[in-house]
């Protein structure tokens, strides 16, 4: 299995679009046997509330969500590595140093 970094990864959605959330769930937990459909439909229920916290518009809800739960399921299986991300440093506040 090649390893590739979620910066390198173009993703790929099953079909050109979904007519529901059933629909989506079924064709994710199908293409990713190797997790747990549990944590498949909770990727997917995080999606789906981003989407919709976002606006977006409902022809557009299915697209993103299928997209971002691909990302996390892509990472939950292993078959791509999440970038290195910053490492928070803490700043001194003015009011902290008096």
């Amino acid at each position: 299995m090649t390893m590739t970094s979620s910066t390198d990864l173009k993703l790929q959605r099953c079909c050109d679009s979904h007519d529901d959330w059933r629909t989506l769930a079924e064709h994710l937990v199908a293409a990713f046997p190797s997790i747990a459909a549990g944590d498949v439909l909770r990727e997917l229920a995080r999606s789906r509330d981003a989407v919709v916290a976002f606006s977006l518009e409902e022809s557009e809800q299915f697209g993103v969500a299928e997209l971002m739960a691909r990302h996390q399921l892509l990472l939950l299986s292993g078959e791509v590595r999440d970038i290195a991300r910053l490492d928070p440093e803490r700043h001194m506040r003015t009011a902290e140093t008096s």
